[in-house]
Order: structure tokens, then sequence, then C-alpha cells
């Protein structure tokens, strides 16, 4: 069981570049790089899979990592929980929840730093930064600690008291920036220019994504089918990339026919550039210049260098995307709380406001196998 990694392939204008050293956009035209796997040299069956141990690497072979021992935290392989007393609430009896807030940095942003520092590790990077609202700065610290690699972070100046500490502790060097600082896409990356430290923000290189999509892969081994749709809360349109790029390889492997769940994006109504961009037709989204005053601070991002892939892999689902104001979100978070006795976060809550809104759209019908993500526990 090894990795069949082949090359990194430009997102945009498809050139190839090599996987065994640093890259971090395309060199021709500063698109993100997407890792591209050899299949021919044997990709494993599903079944294969499935007898293996449950956890976040069981797919080696479409992993980017080489080493056979990679040091882990135990991320990976979250509950896929029935939806019980919440999916009666939304008229969605087939509504299940995949609760990423089990991983060990308490949301999913375990799934895609855990690869990509392992990786940085890989290739000889001795120093990573990262700009984030609070989840990816957690994860970041966590797997930098684990890997002994320096971390330096941009985090909001009004972060939880807890967060700031607990990044500290684990020796992370912290700048504490404002909001409309750390949301401007022209902003500096918290590695100010100097040569050394790698930017393992939302899309600025290409190993994070290959960590996220392995929720995906998670879906079809507890499943063992595609659900009609999975309602995804995004901050940059990563998930959704990473979403679109596992199905597309499981396809490419034959577990799968060419069915795609819907996708659907779920932003918070006063931060909601990829809502804005779907609904404009546009196939990139734009800053976002309009004030955000919104409880969902994980759904705040700067980066919007994946937002072409994530609005063609909703276009390319027949998904959409829904805006949820703050009551919607509020009321999302005291049903999931109540209904199923899950702490789900803001942008939990966000997820259940957008079933609710498109139940009663009809755009999910009450036979569908809807999956709601649960990026975060919320702490």
């Amino acid at each position: 069981m090894q990795s069949l990694l082949l090359d990194l392939s430009c997102s945009a204008c498809g050139t190839s570049s090599e996987a065994d050293r640093v890259q971090r956009a395309c060199r021709d035209c500063g698109s993100p790089l997407l890792a591209r796997y050899d299949l021919s040299r044997g990709a494993p069956g599903l079944r294969q899979v499935l007898r293996r141990p449950s956890h976040l690497h069981r797919l080696r072979e479409l992993s980017p990592l080489q080493s056979h021992h990679v040091a882990t935290l135990g991320e990976g392989a979250t509950p896929l929980l029935p939806g019980e007393g919440l999916a009666v609430e939304l008229d969605l009896p087939h509504l299940m929840v995949k609760d990423e807030g089990q991983n060990p940095s308490g949301s999913w942003e375990s799934r895609g730093l855990a690869v990509a520092v392992a990786r940085a590790r890989e290739l000889g990077v001795g120093r990573i930064c990262l700009r984030s609202a609070g989840d990816s700065a957690r994860a970041a610290a966590a797997y930098a600690s684990l890997h002994g690699l320096d971390v330096r972070l941009q985090v909001p100046d009004d972060s939880p008291k807890q967060l700031v500490e607990e990044l500290r502790e684990r020796g992370a060097e912290l700048q504490l920036i404002a909001w409309q600082e750390l949301e401007s896409p022209t902003a500096a990356s918290p590695d100010n220019g100097s040569d050394g430290w790698l930017d393992l923000s939302a899309m600025a290189e290409p190993f994070r994504i290959e960590g996220a999509k392995t929720l995906a892969f998670e879906l079809i081994y507890d499943l063992g089918r595609v659900p009609d749709a999975i309602i995804c809360p995004t901050g940059s349109g990563m998930a959704l990339a990473s979403i679109a790029k596992a199905f597309d390889e499981m396809q490419s492997m034959g577990w799968i026919g060419p069915t795609r769940p819907r996708l659907v994006a779920v932003q918070a109504a006063s931060f909601a550039p990829l809502v804005s961009a779907f609904r404009k037709h546009q196939s990139e989204a734009q800053p976002w210049t309009r004030t955000a005053k919104t409880c969902a601070r994980e759904l705040r991002c700067n980066s919007l260098g994946g937002s072409i892939l994530a609005l063609a892999a909703l276009r390319n689902s027949r998904g959409t995307a829904v805006a949820v104001n703050e009551a919607e979100i509020a009321a999302g978070v005291e049903a999931i709380t109540q209904r199923l006795g899950l702490a789900g976060s803001a942008a939990t809550g966000a997820s259940v406001g957008a079933a609710r809104q498109l139940r009663q759209q009809r755009f999910l019908d009450r036979d569908d196998l809807v999956i709601l993500i649960s990026p975060s526990s919320g702490r």
C-alpha cells in the first residue's frame, strides 16, 4: 500500500508540476494546484479498502504522503449520525449528520492540516504559517507541534481568550490582527514575504485539500452509496472543491458511477461571497466589501483562490448556495442541540438553517438522503 501520487496539475491551465518539491501555485498562471494520481498503477477496490483499519489514512494510495508511518492525533473516521429528532423537525426523514467536531482539534480542519503539515515535513519544510478565523489555526498549531515545525499564525484581535492561550501553549508565534485585514485578499500572508515559511492558508498550497477530501471517502465507506445532497458550510469554498475532487477520484477507481450528490454551499448572510457569485452566475467570487457581522466566525475567510473550483462543483452537481441570517443560525444551533443532543458551532447552525430553507423551497425532497456537515464543536 503506497501513494500513487503522480504530479501536481494546475486547476486552470492544466500545467503539470513536480510533486516532490514545494509548490504553492501554478508557475504559469498562479492558479491552485491539485494532486493527481496514477490510478493505472493499481487503484484499490472499495471492498479492499473497507477491510483496512478505519482512520484518515485508510486510502493511502490517494494520499500525497510517502512515509509508511504517519504521526497522528486520531483524526478522521468521524461518526455519521442519524438525524433523529432534528430530521423530524426539518421534515427530512433520511437526514444524517457528519460530526466533524470529534476531530482532535475540534473541527474538520484537522483533516486538511494533518496531511498538509505532514507533507510539508516530508518536503523538508521547517516553518509553516497560516491566516485563520480560528479553527484552522488551532489545527495548524496542533499538527505543527506533532511534527516539530515552527508555526506563525494570524488570527482576529477579538479571538476568544481560550483560543489565544491554546495557540501560545502549543508554541505558535501569534499575531492578532483586525478582521478587515484578515478578510482582505490582498493583505500580506503571515510570512511577510520572508523565505522558508510555507503558507498553509486555504488553497495556498496543494496538499491541504488532500486531507479535506477524506470526508467524502468516509461517506461512501459508511453509506455504500452516493447521497442525494450534502449541505456544507464554507468560507473559502475549499470544502466543496475537496468533496468534488474525491467523488471524481472514486468514479475513476470504479467505486461509484457518474451520479453526484447535489452540493450546497452555506454562508452567513452578512459574509457570503460564494453565494453572491453563484446567484450572479459568476465563475469566480469577488472580494466582500460589505460589513460582516456574524457569530459564525469560521465562515469568514479571506481566501478566494478556490472559488472557481467551488462554484464549478456547485453547478456541475446541480447544487445551490444558501445565505443564512443570524436568527436562522441561532435557531439552527438550538435545534441541533435540543433535537439531536449535538454540541455544534454557529456554522453547524447555519447548515441546519440552510436545510430548513431548502426543504421549504422543495429543493430537498422527503425521500432524499441528505448529509448535513457539522464542521466543528464550537469550542
